[in-house]
Protein backbone atom coordinates (compact mmCIF):
# COMPACT_ATOMS: atom_id res chain seq x y z
CA UNK A 1 0.00 0.00 0.00
CA UNK A 2 1.41 3.48 -0.87
CA UNK A 3 1.95 5.42 2.52
CA UNK A 4 0.25 8.55 0.68
CA UNK A 5 -2.68 6.68 0.07
CA UNK A 6 -2.26 4.73 3.71
CA UNK A 7 -2.04 7.94 5.02
CA UNK A 8 -4.58 10.30 3.24
CA UNK A 9 -7.40 7.50 4.60
CA UNK A 10 -6.30 7.27 8.09
CA UNK A 11 -6.75 11.14 8.01
CA UNK A 12 -10.45 10.79 6.49
CA UNK A 13 -11.32 8.64 9.14
CA UNK A 14 -9.61 10.05 12.36
CA UNK A 15 -10.60 13.08 14.19
CA UNK A 16 -8.23 13.83 17.10
CA UNK A 17 -6.24 16.54 18.42
CA UNK A 18 -2.65 15.85 18.28
CA UNK A 19 -1.95 14.69 21.77
CA UNK A 20 -4.61 11.96 21.73
CA UNK A 21 -2.57 10.52 18.87
CA UNK A 22 0.66 10.99 20.92
CA UNK A 23 -0.68 9.38 23.82
CA UNK A 24 -1.96 6.61 21.17
CA UNK A 25 1.02 6.03 20.08
CA UNK A 26 2.52 5.95 23.08
CA UNK A 27 -0.02 3.26 24.41
CA UNK A 28 0.29 1.03 21.67
CA UNK A 29 3.84 0.76 22.02
CA UNK A 30 3.58 0.01 25.81
CA UNK A 31 1.37 -2.75 24.41
CA UNK A 32 3.68 -3.99 21.94
CA UNK A 33 6.46 -4.30 24.82
CA UNK A 34 3.31 -6.55 27.19
CA UNK A 35 3.08 -8.92 24.10
CA UNK A 36 6.79 -9.27 23.90
CA UNK A 37 6.99 -9.33 27.38
CA UNK A 38 4.43 -12.33 27.97
CA UNK A 39 5.95 -14.28 24.71
CA UNK A 40 9.96 -13.98 26.53
CA UNK A 41 7.71 -15.05 30.04
CA UNK A 42 6.59 -17.99 28.61
CA UNK A 43 3.09 -16.56 29.31
CA UNK A 44 2.03 -16.17 25.05
CA UNK A 45 2.79 -18.65 22.55
CA UNK A 46 4.66 -17.70 19.82
CA UNK A 47 1.74 -17.52 17.25
CA UNK A 48 -0.32 -15.28 19.67
CA UNK A 49 2.38 -12.78 20.23
CA UNK A 50 2.86 -12.44 16.64
CA UNK A 51 -0.42 -11.91 16.00
CA UNK A 52 -0.79 -9.12 19.01
CA UNK A 53 2.08 -7.82 17.97
CA UNK A 54 0.45 -6.92 14.39
CA UNK A 55 -1.67 -5.85 15.67
CA UNK A 56 -0.78 -3.18 17.99
CA UNK A 57 2.02 -2.21 15.65
CA UNK A 58 -1.00 -1.49 13.32
CA UNK A 59 -2.64 0.61 15.61
CA UNK A 60 0.70 2.24 16.41
CA UNK A 61 1.57 3.23 12.50
CA UNK A 62 -2.18 4.68 12.00
CA UNK A 63 -1.67 7.04 15.25
CA UNK A 64 1.48 7.62 13.66
CA UNK A 65 -0.38 8.75 10.47
CA UNK A 66 -2.64 10.62 12.19
CA UNK A 67 -0.38 12.88 14.11
CA UNK A 68 1.93 13.58 10.96
CA UNK A 69 -1.26 14.82 9.68
CA UNK A 70 -1.84 16.41 11.98
CA UNK A 71 1.12 18.75 11.84
CA UNK A 72 0.70 18.87 7.98
CA UNK A 73 3.51 16.07 7.41
CA UNK A 74 3.64 13.69 4.87
CA UNK A 75 4.14 10.20 5.83
CA UNK A 76 5.74 9.34 2.37
CA UNK A 77 8.16 12.17 2.73
CA UNK A 78 8.90 11.40 6.53
CA UNK A 79 10.19 7.90 5.07
CA UNK A 80 11.92 9.56 2.47
CA UNK A 81 14.23 11.38 4.56
CA UNK A 82 14.48 8.43 7.11
CA UNK A 83 16.62 6.72 3.85
CA UNK A 84 18.43 9.49 3.46
CA UNK A 85 19.47 9.21 7.14
CA UNK A 86 19.71 5.18 6.23
CA UNK A 87 21.79 5.83 3.47
CA UNK A 88 24.46 8.00 5.19
CA UNK A 89 24.37 5.56 8.22
CA UNK A 90 25.34 2.70 5.74
CA UNK A 91 27.87 4.58 4.42
CA UNK A 92 29.40 4.96 7.86
CA UNK A 93 28.86 1.31 8.48
CA UNK A 94 30.51 0.38 5.59
CA UNK A 95 27.52 -0.94 3.79
CA UNK A 96 25.66 -0.82 0.30
CA UNK A 97 23.52 2.08 0.65
CA UNK A 98 19.59 1.21 -0.20
CA UNK A 99 18.52 2.56 -3.70
CA UNK A 100 16.29 5.19 -2.94
CA UNK A 101 13.40 5.04 -5.36
CA UNK A 102 12.07 8.39 -6.74
CA UNK A 103 7.83 7.50 -6.83
CA UNK A 104 6.11 7.45 -3.58
CA UNK A 105 7.03 4.20 -1.34
CA UNK A 106 5.14 1.26 -0.09
CA UNK A 107 5.04 -0.12 3.50
CA UNK A 108 6.80 -2.98 2.03
CA UNK A 109 9.01 -1.22 -0.11
CA UNK A 110 10.14 1.10 3.29
CA UNK A 111 10.67 -2.21 5.12
CA UNK A 112 13.13 -3.70 2.74
CA UNK A 113 15.32 -0.55 2.30
CA UNK A 114 15.30 0.08 6.28
CA UNK A 115 16.96 -3.20 6.53
CA UNK A 116 19.75 -1.98 4.92
CA UNK A 117 21.09 -1.17 8.61
CA UNK A 118 19.30 -3.29 11.03
CA UNK A 119 22.70 -5.26 12.25
CA UNK A 120 20.23 -8.22 13.63
CA UNK A 121 18.47 -8.69 10.34
CA UNK A 122 20.03 -11.89 9.66
CA UNK A 123 18.87 -13.27 12.70
CA UNK A 124 15.55 -13.07 11.21
CA UNK A 125 12.10 -14.54 13.58
CA UNK A 126 14.27 -14.64 17.04
CA UNK A 127 13.16 -13.17 20.35
CA UNK A 128 16.40 -11.56 21.17
CA UNK A 129 16.29 -9.51 17.89
CA UNK A 130 12.87 -8.70 18.08
CA UNK A 131 14.05 -7.38 21.35
CA UNK A 132 16.51 -4.35 19.95
CA UNK A 133 13.46 -2.81 17.96
CA UNK A 134 11.29 -3.30 20.25
CA UNK A 135 13.10 -1.24 23.06
CA UNK A 136 14.20 1.09 19.64
CA UNK A 137 10.76 1.81 19.26
CA UNK A 138 9.70 2.57 23.11
CA UNK A 139 13.19 5.16 23.33
CA UNK A 140 11.86 6.73 19.75
CA UNK A 141 8.15 7.52 21.44
CA UNK A 142 9.56 8.66 24.28
CA UNK A 143 11.21 11.19 23.31
CA UNK A 144 8.60 12.63 21.14
CA UNK A 145 6.29 12.27 24.73
CA UNK A 146 9.25 14.23 26.39
CA UNK A 147 8.96 17.23 23.72
CA UNK A 148 5.34 17.38 23.99
CA UNK A 149 5.74 17.56 28.23
CA UNK A 150 8.56 20.47 27.33
CA UNK A 151 6.30 22.15 25.09
CA UNK A 152 3.27 22.67 27.83
CA UNK A 153 6.07 22.91 30.97
CA UNK A 154 8.44 25.30 28.75
CA UNK A 155 6.22 26.25 25.83
CA UNK A 156 9.32 24.84 23.97
CA UNK A 157 8.34 24.42 20.30
CA UNK A 158 10.22 21.28 19.26
CA UNK A 159 7.44 19.21 19.44
CA UNK A 160 5.67 20.74 16.56
CA UNK A 161 8.66 21.74 14.56
CA UNK A 162 8.11 19.98 11.42
CA UNK A 163 12.09 18.93 11.33
CA UNK A 164 12.13 17.44 15.14
CA UNK A 165 8.91 15.74 14.05
CA UNK A 166 10.29 14.33 10.65
CA UNK A 167 13.29 13.27 12.22
CA UNK A 168 11.67 11.45 14.56
CA UNK A 169 8.74 9.71 13.71
CA UNK A 170 11.06 8.79 10.40
CA UNK A 171 13.18 6.98 13.56
CA UNK A 172 9.68 5.73 14.74
CA UNK A 173 9.04 4.03 11.78
CA UNK A 174 12.53 2.65 10.74
CA UNK A 175 11.78 0.35 14.57
CA UNK A 176 8.32 -0.04 13.82
CA UNK A 177 9.11 -1.79 10.32
CA UNK A 178 12.35 -3.51 12.08
CA UNK A 179 9.73 -4.83 14.37
CA UNK A 180 7.54 -6.49 11.62
CA UNK A 181 10.25 -7.80 9.93
CA UNK A 182 11.61 -9.83 13.18
CA UNK A 183 8.20 -10.87 13.77
CA UNK A 184 7.90 -12.50 10.39
CA UNK A 185 5.44 -10.13 8.62
CA UNK A 186 5.11 -7.94 5.91
CA UNK A 187 4.70 -3.76 6.89
CA UNK A 188 2.02 -3.83 4.80
CA UNK A 189 0.26 -6.23 6.05
CA UNK A 190 0.14 -4.59 9.95
CA UNK A 191 -0.67 -1.11 8.01
CA UNK A 192 -3.61 -2.68 6.28
CA UNK A 193 -4.77 -4.12 9.65
CA UNK A 194 -4.48 -1.13 11.41
CA UNK A 195 -6.32 1.19 8.85
CA UNK A 196 -9.18 -1.35 8.25
CA UNK A 197 -9.57 -1.21 11.78
CA UNK A 198 -9.72 2.65 11.73
CA UNK A 199 -12.03 2.67 8.84
CA UNK A 200 -14.18 0.18 11.12
CA UNK A 201 -14.75 1.94 14.06
CA UNK A 202 -16.21 4.59 11.55
CA UNK A 203 -18.28 2.26 9.69
CA UNK A 204 -19.37 0.70 13.42
CA UNK A 205 -20.15 4.67 14.30
CA UNK A 206 -22.59 4.97 11.88
CA UNK A 207 -24.20 1.33 12.12
CA UNK A 208 -25.02 2.78 15.91
CA UNK A 209 -26.11 6.29 14.92
CA UNK A 210 -28.86 4.80 12.76
CA UNK A 211 -29.22 0.44 13.04
CA UNK A 212 -29.37 -0.95 9.86
CA UNK A 213 -33.31 -2.43 9.50
CA UNK A 214 -31.88 -6.14 8.16
CA UNK A 215 -30.09 -7.23 11.53
CA UNK A 216 -31.26 -11.05 12.18
CA UNK A 217 -34.15 -12.15 14.37
CA UNK A 218 -32.79 -14.75 16.05
CA UNK A 219 -35.82 -16.64 16.43
CA UNK A 220 -37.77 -15.61 13.83
CA UNK A 221 -39.03 -19.12 12.48
CA UNK A 222 -40.31 -20.53 15.65
CA UNK A 223 -43.83 -20.76 16.71
CA UNK A 224 -45.12 -17.33 19.12
CA UNK A 225 -44.48 -20.06 22.39
CA UNK A 226 -40.70 -20.75 21.41
CA UNK A 227 -40.15 -16.89 20.56
CA UNK A 228 -39.32 -13.36 22.92
CA UNK A 229 -42.56 -11.11 23.38
CA UNK A 230 -41.30 -8.02 21.35
CA UNK A 231 -41.86 -5.31 24.24
CA UNK A 232 -41.66 -6.65 27.75
CA UNK A 233 -41.70 -4.46 30.80
CA UNK A 234 -39.82 -5.82 33.96
CA UNK A 235 -40.15 -4.41 37.94
CA UNK A 236 -37.07 -4.35 39.71
CA UNK A 237 -38.34 -4.01 43.60
CA UNK A 238 -35.51 -3.85 46.22
CA UNK A 239 -36.55 -5.68 49.59
CA UNK A 240 -34.82 -6.13 52.79
CA UNK A 241 -34.56 -9.82 53.70
CA UNK A 242 -34.27 -9.45 57.21
CA UNK A 243 -30.79 -9.68 57.61
CA UNK A 244 -29.92 -5.86 56.59
CA UNK A 245 -28.88 -7.84 52.88
CA UNK A 246 -30.98 -5.49 49.99
CA UNK A 247 -32.38 -8.35 47.53
CA UNK A 248 -34.08 -7.20 44.26
CA UNK A 249 -37.55 -9.11 43.20
CA UNK A 250 -38.11 -9.02 39.42
CA UNK A 251 -41.26 -9.44 37.99
CA UNK A 252 -43.08 -9.44 34.50
CA UNK A 253 -45.35 -6.54 34.03
CA UNK A 254 -46.42 -6.57 30.33
CA UNK A 255 -45.76 -8.62 27.68
CA UNK A 256 -46.74 -7.97 24.21
CA UNK A 257 -47.74 -10.28 21.83
CA UNK A 258 -48.21 -12.61 25.21
CA UNK A 259 -48.53 -16.17 24.07
CA UNK A 260 -50.02 -17.16 27.47
CA UNK A 261 -53.00 -15.16 28.42
CA UNK A 262 -53.92 -17.89 30.79
CA UNK A 263 -49.99 -18.70 32.18
CA UNK A 264 -47.58 -21.15 32.04
CA UNK A 265 -48.62 -24.52 30.46
CA UNK A 266 -47.75 -28.01 30.23
CA UNK A 267 -45.12 -29.30 27.04
CA UNK A 268 -46.82 -32.34 25.98
CA UNK A 269 -45.42 -35.71 27.12
CA UNK A 270 -43.27 -33.76 30.19
CA UNK A 271 -43.58 -32.64 33.48
CA UNK A 272 -42.06 -29.05 31.99
CA UNK A 273 -44.21 -26.22 31.93
CA UNK A 274 -43.56 -23.43 29.03
CA UNK A 275 -44.15 -19.66 29.27
CA UNK A 276 -45.21 -17.03 31.60
CA UNK A 277 -47.43 -15.32 33.73
CA UNK A 278 -47.62 -11.53 33.56
CA UNK A 279 -47.67 -10.19 37.08
CA UNK A 280 -45.64 -12.99 37.77
CA UNK A 281 -42.08 -13.65 39.43
CA UNK A 282 -39.45 -13.18 37.18
CA UNK A 283 -36.66 -15.45 38.55
CA UNK A 284 -35.51 -15.43 42.15
CA UNK A 285 -34.56 -12.56 44.28
CA UNK A 286 -31.26 -11.39 43.72
CA UNK A 287 -28.54 -9.43 46.29
CA UNK A 288 -24.90 -8.78 45.39
CA UNK A 289 -23.73 -11.91 45.83
CA UNK A 290 -20.26 -10.42 47.59
CA UNK A 291 -18.85 -8.80 50.46
CA UNK A 292 -18.65 -5.58 48.68
CA UNK A 293 -22.21 -4.22 48.11
CA UNK A 294 -22.33 -3.40 44.90
CA UNK A 295 -25.30 -3.26 42.10
CA UNK A 296 -24.68 -6.63 41.25
CA UNK A 297 -28.15 -7.18 42.66
CA UNK A 298 -29.41 -5.62 39.22
CA UNK A 299 -26.94 -7.70 36.96
CA UNK A 300 -30.47 -8.67 35.12
CA UNK A 301 -30.12 -5.50 33.46
CA UNK A 302 -27.04 -7.07 31.38
CA UNK A 303 -29.45 -9.88 30.43
CA UNK A 304 -32.11 -8.05 29.32
CA UNK A 305 -29.86 -5.61 27.50
CA UNK A 306 -28.62 -8.65 25.46
CA UNK A 307 -32.25 -9.37 24.94
CA UNK A 308 -33.53 -6.10 24.24
CA UNK A 309 -30.27 -4.91 21.62
CA UNK A 310 -28.98 -8.80 20.35
CA UNK A 311 -32.32 -10.73 20.65
CA UNK A 312 -30.52 -13.20 22.38
CA UNK A 313 -30.15 -14.35 25.88
CA UNK A 314 -30.22 -17.93 27.05
CA UNK A 315 -30.72 -16.75 30.95
CA UNK A 316 -34.00 -14.28 29.91
CA UNK A 317 -35.85 -17.43 27.65
CA UNK A 318 -35.04 -19.41 30.49
CA UNK A 319 -37.17 -17.25 32.85
CA UNK A 320 -39.44 -16.73 30.51
CA UNK A 321 -39.61 -20.32 29.75
CA UNK A 322 -39.71 -20.16 26.09
CA UNK A 323 -37.18 -22.16 25.32
CA UNK A 324 -37.20 -23.82 21.73
CA UNK A 325 -38.14 -27.60 22.38
CA UNK A 326 -39.14 -28.44 19.44
CA UNK A 327 -36.32 -28.76 18.27
CA UNK A 328 -33.73 -31.00 20.76
CA UNK A 329 -30.44 -29.79 18.77
CA UNK A 330 -31.23 -25.71 19.77
CA UNK A 331 -32.62 -26.40 23.13
CA UNK A 332 -30.01 -28.21 24.26
CA UNK A 333 -26.98 -25.94 22.26
CA UNK A 334 -28.56 -22.57 22.21
CA UNK A 335 -30.72 -22.66 25.32
CA UNK A 336 -29.25 -24.94 27.42
CA UNK A 337 -27.47 -25.17 30.25
CA UNK A 338 -23.82 -24.56 28.73
CA UNK A 339 -24.91 -21.25 27.15
CA UNK A 340 -26.98 -20.35 30.21
CA UNK A 341 -24.03 -20.62 32.46
CA UNK A 342 -21.76 -18.71 29.76
CA UNK A 343 -24.05 -15.76 29.70
CA UNK A 344 -24.10 -15.41 33.46
CA UNK A 345 -20.55 -15.94 33.80
CA UNK A 346 -19.96 -13.14 31.24
CA UNK A 347 -22.30 -10.59 33.01
CA UNK A 348 -20.08 -11.46 36.17
CA UNK A 349 -16.57 -10.44 34.15
CA UNK A 350 -18.06 -7.68 32.50
CA UNK A 351 -19.28 -6.00 36.09
CA UNK A 352 -15.71 -6.48 37.01
CA UNK A 353 -13.84 -5.03 33.90
CA UNK A 354 -16.43 -1.90 34.31
CA UNK A 355 -14.73 -0.08 36.75
CA UNK A 356 -11.84 0.52 34.96
CA UNK A 357 -14.08 1.15 31.75
CA UNK A 358 -15.67 4.04 33.41
CA UNK A 359 -18.75 1.81 33.71
CA UNK A 360 -19.43 1.20 30.33
CA UNK A 361 -21.71 4.07 30.40
CA UNK A 362 -20.90 5.50 27.09
CA UNK A 363 -20.55 3.37 23.98
CA UNK A 364 -17.13 4.27 23.34
CA UNK A 365 -16.32 3.00 26.18
CA UNK A 366 -16.90 -0.53 25.10
CA UNK A 367 -13.16 -0.91 24.15
CA UNK A 368 -12.42 -3.52 21.31
CA UNK A 369 -11.02 -5.60 23.75
CA UNK A 370 -14.10 -6.12 25.59
CA UNK A 371 -15.59 -6.95 22.22
CA UNK A 372 -13.39 -9.63 21.25
CA UNK A 373 -13.75 -11.25 24.58
CA UNK A 374 -17.46 -11.56 23.88
CA UNK A 375 -17.20 -12.82 20.69
CA UNK A 376 -14.67 -15.11 21.43
CA UNK A 377 -16.71 -16.36 24.87
CA UNK A 378 -19.75 -16.51 22.26
CA UNK A 379 -18.21 -17.61 19.31
CA UNK A 380 -20.46 -21.44 19.11
CA UNK A 381 -23.58 -19.55 19.67
CA UNK A 382 -26.70 -18.22 17.19
CA UNK A 383 -25.20 -15.00 18.58
CA UNK A 384 -21.98 -15.36 17.00
CA UNK A 385 -24.51 -13.99 13.72
CA UNK A 386 -25.11 -10.53 14.93
CA UNK A 387 -22.76 -7.80 14.11
CA UNK A 388 -19.49 -7.44 16.73
CA UNK A 389 -20.50 -3.28 17.00
CA UNK A 390 -23.61 -4.05 18.06
CA UNK A 391 -22.28 -5.26 21.44
CA UNK A 392 -21.26 -2.25 22.21
CA UNK A 393 -24.54 -0.52 22.42
CA UNK A 394 -26.01 -3.96 24.35
CA UNK A 395 -23.09 -3.59 27.35
CA UNK A 396 -23.81 0.07 27.12
CA UNK A 397 -27.18 0.31 27.94
CA UNK A 398 -27.30 -2.66 30.44
CA UNK A 399 -24.87 -0.85 32.37
CA UNK A 400 -26.73 2.40 32.11
CA UNK A 401 -29.44 0.31 32.84
CA UNK A 402 -27.51 -0.78 36.11
CA UNK A 403 -26.75 2.35 37.42
CA UNK A 404 -30.87 3.90 37.22
CA UNK A 405 -31.62 1.10 39.01
CA UNK A 406 -29.27 1.14 41.51
CA UNK A 407 -29.71 5.23 41.91
CA UNK A 408 -33.47 5.15 42.57
CA UNK A 409 -33.44 1.43 44.25
CA UNK A 410 -35.66 0.04 41.49
CA UNK A 411 -37.85 0.98 38.97
CA UNK A 412 -38.81 -0.56 35.39
CA UNK A 413 -36.65 -1.59 32.37
CA UNK A 414 -38.72 -1.45 29.06
CA UNK A 415 -37.25 -4.43 26.83
CA UNK A 416 -37.76 -3.44 23.27
CA UNK A 417 -36.77 -6.12 20.67
CA UNK A 418 -38.49 -4.30 17.89
CA UNK A 419 -35.98 -1.18 18.49
CA UNK A 420 -33.12 -3.08 19.96
CA UNK A 421 -33.93 -0.45 23.15
CA UNK A 422 -33.42 -1.01 26.84
CA UNK A 423 -35.03 2.15 28.69
CA UNK A 424 -34.85 2.57 31.82
CA UNK A 425 -38.68 4.55 34.17
CA UNK A 426 -39.44 4.96 38.08
CA UNK A 427 -43.14 4.27 36.98
CA UNK A 428 -44.36 1.99 35.01
CA UNK A 429 -43.85 3.14 31.28
CA UNK A 430 -46.82 3.92 28.71
CA UNK A 431 -47.54 0.67 26.42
Amino acid sequence: MLLNEYQRRIAAATQQSGLIGLLGIGAHAGALLQAHRNYLSNHLDAETSRAQVRRQLGELVAQMAALASTNRLSLDAIAQANLQKISERAHALGLTPPAIPAVSLTGNTYQKLAATTDQQVTDGVDPLALSVPMLGLAGEVGTLLVAQKKAYRDNAEEASDPEFLTTELGDLLWYAAAVATHSGFAFDDALTDGLQLVERRVLELAYLANLPGDLPVLDEAYDITERFPRVMVIRFRQIDDGSGNSRVRLTLEHAEPNAFPCGPVSVPGSKKMQGFAVRGSFGDPVNDNSRRADAYRYHDALHLAFTAVMGWSPNTRSLLGVKRRSDEVVDENEDGARAIFAEEGMAAVLAKVSNQRQGFLAEGAVDEETVDMLVTVFEDLEVAQMPRWLWKRAVNQGFLAMRELDRSGGGFLRVDLDNRRLDYSRSMPAR
